[in-house]
């Protein structure tokens, strides 16, 4: 009879054992368990009544993520201890902290296999009946608060407790009638209480709670990366991006407040990684190439800050991963929309209009957005109040620009499925109404049109120890662009991008990476223009610039493969070879590029990274093309060679310094050796100029420091100082010289304070050596184009002036129960200094004055979601 009424229970329990605090240290908090997995009781052990204790011992890193598992004592019986391990690779933590600083930390674990005899409930046990049920949700976002408590106190002062759970619902049981307060408490949301009246009877009383949050969890963001990754790199978090002065609140502008990252003329919004040209850094979306990041005049980024996820900013000793790039990359992921609700939001200010909507469709989410600049509706209202009379420049079509973007995240085949659309549209004509005085050609029209289309498609899964990643990328980009009669071109390209990655886990310690990513394009070229100044040379009025046709289409592969292991030794240590060949279609040549990185955990806040390796790229397209360059180039190439300290000062207060060096080679050069044509069809060669070879070659050496404050819950900021030397070398036998984009010293003060009742502000300071120039000794009459051209003088052995400018933000948010409203105002400039850009001279390059930058901006916004 009794065995009748009992029935058998597995349970498998974990109970942590933290660490021992360090003397003369901040005060520690053991990591927290994000995820706990119930281990699976053997079916032939329950049955024999067969109970057991596992110890399992986690090695933890300073994400939280589990380094290694290991069982430390076992039962004696492999059934157990497997399914205990088993368990443990399950779980998910948060980090340990010393102060505020997350810190590694080990933790052993006990998984207890219980038979436990539990009785079934009579029939007449009732079920505990709700009487008051409710959600908690934050004002303004309506996001659930998790894990807050709730005490319900009657008249009488008895008292009942609750708690919000993941989706932030919390249950009152057996309360009786009569009058509650409803007390909520919690460490990141202002205390609140509530008055509710329970009628006689079982009926329940549904709710919904409202409360605001503290400034630090109203803008908290995630920041995923992996935790193998021991490269040189950086990521700002989101709510970082948006407030960070003189960057107008877009995510991509601040990167140039980083360490390494020179500022590019006129802030055209050009990469410029560590004293390497343009061209020499790749910019990604999730690991796919794209033609540029920002739109006209660098104000705005392509993508807006508010679907980042997260930038990945690596300007040296990159991995495997990523390659046809000798300076640096910058790597942009969107994140997947909401899934809880529908979110809405409007964003305008002085330059632009932005709106989108996200929300759950079906098992997965989706995001759209647009936005449209209307800075030529600003210069016709101008021009018809008469603004713009005198000036010697008409706009027939003022700059304006739009972008847009969607992302569908949704489950497939056992994976994650992501498709991403996006686009971006430039457009610019003016009408000079005079001829310049230097130049005589250039005069009438001049118009430009950049625009790119694509659609990406991602899928992920994880299937025990392999993950899988395979990506394409397909879009068509165009640029368009005319002056007069000197030069027109038309560049369109059809490409598509592919990547295949899967990932082998070895053991805890030990992983493979390996891949494949291939370029394909067809390029229709069209183009009537003067060879480019090479860099470091003066040039020359486009009136007496030799002028080349070419009209083709060319068809470009380029295919990489790639492979990294990532090899921990130690729980402190983790060192990562790698290895990369690439091939080039159009120089029919490949490049072999070994690369290796490594981490060491000195101590609990002090962690050293070194790397070195070797990095290719192919020429720019003009470079190799037949008519303006060689098509016999090599791969331009560089080694890297860096070493960072990071240490931990103060809780929340980090400061890296790195060294790095980079050796330049087969660099291409603007030549004059001849050389031989191909055959022709009787087999006949003759002999003309090369134009381009690559006898060039250089190196930037430097070091970076960063002193950071993270985000906190009243201020963050950072001191970023760059001193580096970049310089170039024409041929094997010439001395080296500055880099056209060398700035020797590059200091940025950033701070920004959230201050009570909503309000923020921030400062930015920049102080940047200026760049090198090519001075014009003089200048000849060329009476064939009745004009002057300079004198020919050494390369860059003058500069501009220093830079410097002091940029201003400041906002104020309003949180209303269902919606956020924020008014924000952005001064760049602010004490309205006139920065040198260029020197201009007179028509006869005997007088020199300095262009000027940009003066104060102040641009205002209103930014409103729900």
């Amino acid at each position: 009879m009794v065995a009748a009424l009992l029935v058998a229970a597995a349970s498998a329990r974990a109970d942590p054992e933290q660490p021992p605090r360090e003397r003369d240290q901040p005060p520690f908090t053991a990591p927290e368990i994000a995820l706990q997995v119930d281990a699976e009781y053997p079916k032939e052990a329950i049955a024999a009544g067969v109970e057991a204790a596992v110890m399992v011992d986690f090695s933890l890193d300073e994400r939280g993520a589990i380094a290694s598992v290991e069982v430390t004592r076992g039962s004696g019986d492999p059934r157990f201890d497997g399914a205990a391990l088993a368990a443990a690779r399950r779980f998910r933590f948060r980090p340990a902290r010393r102060g505020d600083r997350p810190v590694p930390a080990r933790l052993t674990f006990q998984f207890r296999f219980a038979v436990a005899i539990v009785a079934k409930p009579k029939a007449a046990d009732a079920a505990p009946r709700p009487r008051l049920v409710g959600r908690l949700l934050a004002k303004g976002t309506r996001a659930p608060v998790v894990g807050a408590r709730l005490a319900a106190r009657d008249d009488d002062g008895r008292i009942v407790d609750a708690e919000t759970d993941a989706r932030g619902e919390f249950t009152f049981h057996d309360l009786a009638a009569g009058r509650y307060q409803v007390a909520v408490r919690g460490s990141r949301l202002v205390a609140a209480t509530f008055e509710e009246t329970l009628a006689p009877g079982d009926a329940t009383l549904r709710v919904v709670y409202y409360v605001d949050l503290t400034w630090a969890a109203r803008y908290e963001t995630t920041v995923r990366g992996s935790p193998e990754r021991v490269e040189v790199a950086r990521t700002i978090t989101n709510a970082e991006l948006m407030r960070m002065p003189g960057t107008f609140g877009d995510a991509l502008r601040a990167i140039e407040n980083l360490p390494g990252v020179a500022r590019s003329p006129f802030n055209a919004g050009l990469l410029i990684l560590r004293g390497g040209k343009p061209t020499d850094s790749r910019s990604f979306f999730a690991a796919a190439e794209v033609p540029q990041l920002y739109h006209f005049g660098g104000f705005t980024s392509v993508v807006p800050t508010h679907l980042v996820e997260k930038i990945d900013y690596l300007p040296g000793n990159f991995g495997a991963r990523y390659g046809r790039a000798i300076a640096g990359v910058v790597d942009v992921d969107l994140r997947v929309g909401a899934r809880d609700r529908l979110h809405g939001y409007i964003d305008t200010n002085a330059i632009d209009t932005g709106l989108g909507v996200e929300g759950p469709v079906g098992k997965g989410s989706f995001i759209l957005g647009a936005r449209r600049s209307y800075i030529d509706a600003v210069m016709r209202g101008a021009a018809s109040l008469g603004a713009l009379e005198g000036s010697p420049v008409r706009f027939t079509t003022a700059p304006v620009y739009y972008d847009y973007q969607a992302v569908l995240d949704y489950p497939f085949a056992g994976g994650k499925l992501r498709a991403i659309a996006l686009g971006s549209d430039d457009e610019l004509r003016l009408l000079f109404d005079s001829p310049s005085d230097v130049d005589p050609g250039v005069r009438g029209s001049f118009q430009t049109h950049i625009f790119f289309h694509r659609l990406q498609l991602r899928w992920t899964r994880a299937a025990g120890p392999w993950s899988f990643y395979v990506q394409a990328s397909t879009g068509y980009t165009a640029n368009q662009g005319s002056l007069g009669s000197v030069l027109s071109f038309s560049v369109g390209v059809l490409g598509s991008d592919w990547r295949l990655e899967a990932r082998y886990r070895f053991s805890d310690r030990l992983q493979l990476l390996f891949g494949a990513d291939t370029q394909l394009a067809a390029v229709f070229l069209d183009a009537d223009v003067p060879l480019p100044p090479a860099e470091g040379q003066q040039t020359l009025p486009l009136s007496v610039a030799p002028k080349f046709h070419r009209s083709d289409v060319l068809k470009i592969f380029n295919g990489g493969l790639y492979a990294e292991l990532v090899w921990k030794p130690t729980a402190r240590l983790t060192i990562s070879p790698g290895m990369r060949l690439d091939y080039y279609s159009p120089l029919s040549q490949p490049s072999l590029n070994p690369r290796l990185s490594a981490r060491l955990q000195v101590t609990p806040i002090t962690v050293l990274k070194a790397g070195i390796g070797l990095y290719s790229q192919d020429p720019q397209p003009f470079d190799y093309d037949p008519t303006f360059g060689n098509p016999r180039l090599r791969p331009e190439s560089a080694h890297h060679y860096a070493l960072t300290v990071e240490q931990g000062l103060y809780p929340g207060l980090m400061l890296e310094v790195t060294g790095f060096y980079k050796h330049l080679y087969d660099i291409v050069v603007p030549s004059s050796s001849p050389r031989l044509t191909a055959p022709d069809a009787m087999g006949n060669r003759s002999v003309e100029t090369e134009r381009k070879s690559n006898e060039g070659g250089g190196r930037v050496y430097g070091g970076e420091l960063l002193l950071r404050q993270s985000l906190s819950k009243w201020i963050f900021g950072w001191v970023s100082y760059t001193v580096m030397r970049s310089e170039r070398r024409d041929c094997a036998a010439c001395p080296n010289r500055l880099f056209d984009f060398d700035q020797t010293h590059i200091l940025i003060l950033a701070v920004s304070a959230n201050l009570p009742r909503g309000f923020g502000a921030g400062l930015r300071f920049r102080y940047i050596s200026g760049f090198p120039y090519t001075p014009a000794h003089g200048g000849q009459f060329d009476s064939d184009a009745a004009v002057y051209v300079p004198g020919v003088a050494p390369a860059n052995t003058a500069r501009l002036d220093d830079y410097h400018q002091l940029d201003l933000r400041v906002d104020k948010t309003f949180v209303y129960q269902r919606w956020l409203l924020k008014i924000y105002l952005d001064v760049s400039n602010v004490y309205n200094h006139a920065n040198q850009e260029q020197i201009q001279y007179s028509y006869d390059f005997k007088l020199q004055v300095p262009v000027t930058g940009l003066p104060i901006i102040p641009s205002f916004g209103v930014r409103g979601e729900f």
